[in-house]
């Protein structure tokens, strides 16, 4: 792989979210990653002078320097280093420029609580979590009616990584706040993926409170279940059945380690920190 510049001897920190870079393709990685980062905080004068001197770019430097000293706005600076590099695809850009439209305007708050819903929509479960947890730690009183969205949206992180004790006791607390009927089902559909079928009836015969938004949920889990029967992927594995009953076991293990690699690999970016 041919990169750009050199890799740096002495790396560039985000004091923000404390990581460092060593290179112009790992600060693209963080920009395309983590758009919340790109606010004025980006727009230093040091960055640009760090990539002419550490790592080379003498070009870039002086694009930077220049929107530096006309006030340019923090999306145009990202953009001229994602640009130079030509890192991102289009539709990863279109994604990033959705993201600083939708960030004018907000609180602080408001914008951690927009990156974590980023992360978990873009399947970096565990780092929104992270995100979640930092911002209830410090939520002002003024912005308390964020939490049952934001246990809400850890409770859906959870489930996505399969754990679902912790997301039925995050929906729970969301559904207390809210009393939001989406929420009270997902809260119930944790719950039930946890027990067996005996454990999640006997549940709601002793929470009869619960009783018409099981309803809800066990249409939803029908639903789940015939769209699955009707899929590419049930498909695929009832032709893997087949070759296990023919007594073709090497084709039949062979897929099956590539699902299983495939999967596994899914999970490893999911909790990723």
């Amino acid at each position: 792989m041919l990169c750009t510049g050199r890799y740096a001897g002495k790396p560039y920190f985000f004091e923000s979210i404390c990581v460092n870079v060593y290179c112009v393709e790992e600060l693209c990685y963080l920009l395309a990653g983590n758009p919340f980062m790109i606010n004025t905080d980006i727009m230093d004068k040091k960055l640009a002078e760090w990539l002419d001197k550490e790592c080379g770019l003498i070009d870039l430097s002086h694009q930077l320097l220049t929107l530096f000293r006309r006030g340019s706005q923090p999306g145009i600076f990202a953009n001229t280093i994602l640009d130079y590099v030509n890192y991102c695809s289009r539709e990863d850009k279109e994604k990033i420029e959705e993201v600083l439209q939708n960030n004018v305007g907000l609180s602080q708050v408001e914008r951690q609580k927009k990156q974590g819903d980023f992360l978990v929509k873009n399947g970096k479960y565990q780092l929104a979590l992270m995100e979640y947890d930092k911002l209830l730690l410090q939520l002002p009183k003024t912005e308390l009616q964020l939490r049952p969205s934001i246990y809400h949206n850890m409770g859906t992180a959870c489930c996505r990584l399969f754990q679902f004790e912790n997301g039925a006791r995050y929906f729970r607390k969301a559904y207390e706040l809210s009393g939001n009927r989406q929420t009270g089902v997902c809260f119930l559909m944790a719950v039930r993926q946890q027990l067996s079928e005996g454990e999640y009836v006997s549940f709601i015969a002793e929470n009869g409170q619960y009783y018409e938004l099981s309803l809800e949920a066990e249409k939803l889990m029908e639903k789940a279940r015939g769209e699955f029967e009707a899929s590419q992927e049930k498909r695929m594995l009832s032709a893997l059945r087949i070759y296990k009953e023919e007594g073709n076991a090497a084709s039949y293990y062979e897929e099956i380690d590539k699902i299983i690699s495939g999967l596994k690999n899914k999970y490893r970016e999911s909790v990723a920190q």
